[in-house]
This record gives structure tokens, sequence and C-alpha cells, in this order.
């Protein structure tokens, strides 16, 4: 069913309101959506309906986005100065290109999940896969995931070339990418590069460029 103003939000701040559906009706709620899919319930019959499926909450990804929610609203204690300068570059409400909520929670809850306190993480357990932990920010399309990979890139290089010592931090770079055309795609990346990201979007505070071109 259409409905007349699907857009509840600004893409600059934290989601207040969501779609749900009651009854197979869209009813606008307050909060943000709760992360989590629908499961198709085991049947012969026919094919069911989005209203009748089952959604099953992601209850890790809600809890660590409740965690870097507060640890934000504190001043994201615990940081190292130069992810204090990333995180208050990207965060300014004076930028002339301002970035997405999205973009932002994304980069901070990859900081959070590597910088953050242990006591900040209590409870958090992150699955391995053999003996590699793997973090993963999943983007619908159109919110701009080239750009949190820039402002991840720019915060681990950077923070390696400032403490060489520091085992959380690397100053090389893997992209994996499936054909030519997102390779072609993905040079924006490069900071070396014309018309790179970190220049295009503003994403790394004047007197970096040069530095984190090192890496």
């Amino acid at each position: 069913m259409l409905v007349d103003t699907p857009i509840l939000n600004s893409p600059f701040a934290e989601p207040a309101r969501h779609w749900a559906y009651e009854k197979g009706q869209p009813v606008p709620k307050e909060g943000r959506r709760p992360a989590g899919y629908y499961l198709k319930p085991r049947t012969r019959g026919p094919q069911v309906s989005l209203f009748e499926e089952e959604f099953v909450p992601l209850d890790l990804v809600n809890t660590i986005r409740a965690r870097v929610k507060a640890w934000r609203e504190r001043g994201y204690p615990g940081v190292t100065p130069i992810t204090w300068q990333l995180l208050n570059h990207w965060n300014n409400p004076e930028r002339e290109r301002r970035l997405f909520f999205a973009q932002r929670e994304a980069a901070e809850t990859l900081i959070w999940l590597i910088e953050a306190s242990p006591a900040e993480k209590q409870g958090i357990a992150v699955p391995k896969d053999g003996d590699l932990t793997r973090y993963a920010s999943k983007m619908a399309t159109g919110t701009g995931k080239r750009v949190v990979m820039v402002m991840v890139i720019a915060w681990q290089v950077l923070n390696k070339l400032a403490n060489p010592q520091d085992r959380r931090f690397s100053d090389a770079v893997l992209l994996v990418c499936p054909n030519l055309t997102i390779r072609e795609r993905l040079q924006v990346l490069l900071p070396w590069r014309p018309g790179n990201y970190y220049e295009r979007f503003d994403l790394v505070p004047r007197g970096m460029m040069e530095r984190l071109r090192q890496g």
C-alpha cells in the first residue's frame, strides 16, 4: 500500500520515526526501526506475504547500536587524538558537505569496536571466523559506502603513522572487488589520485593529506 509521505527522517540525523505494518497497513511509529530480517514460515501452501513473515531481530546489532549511541553522547571516551580530530571533522555541523548519519554511524561503530574500552564492550562477543575477526557495515544502496571506506582508511592509516607500535591500526589496506568496473569506481579511495574522495568530500582535516599519502 502506498503512503503520501514515505520519508519520515532527515538523512543527516539519527532516525526518529519509522514505518511499521499492522494488519497489513503501514503505520508510522516513533523511534528507530530495530535491525533485523523477516523469515518466511515453513509452509506448503500458497506464497505468504510480507505481513505473514516473522520478524527476527538482530540482537547483537541492536545492542552495539545502543552502546555506540551512548558512547557518542559521552564524547567518544578512550579514542586516540587522531581519531578525535577525525570524528570532530566529520561531525562538524558547519561542514560544506555534511555526511549522512548512516555514514558517520558506520565509521563510529568500527572505531568503537577497536578503540572503546573493554568496559564499554562488556558482554559483546563478535563471532570469529577461525582466527580472524570480521567487522562488517551493512548499508543500503545510495547511502555512500565508498565515503565510509575512505573514512575508515583515513582513520586506520593516520593512526598507524602517528603511532607505528599500535597494533590496532594498519598503514596498508587491501581492496577486494568483483570486477574491473567496480575496480575503476574504487580508484577514488586512493589518496594520491585526482578526484579522490578524501579531498572531494573533505574527509581529512587540513594538513593531514600529505601524511595520509604515506600509507
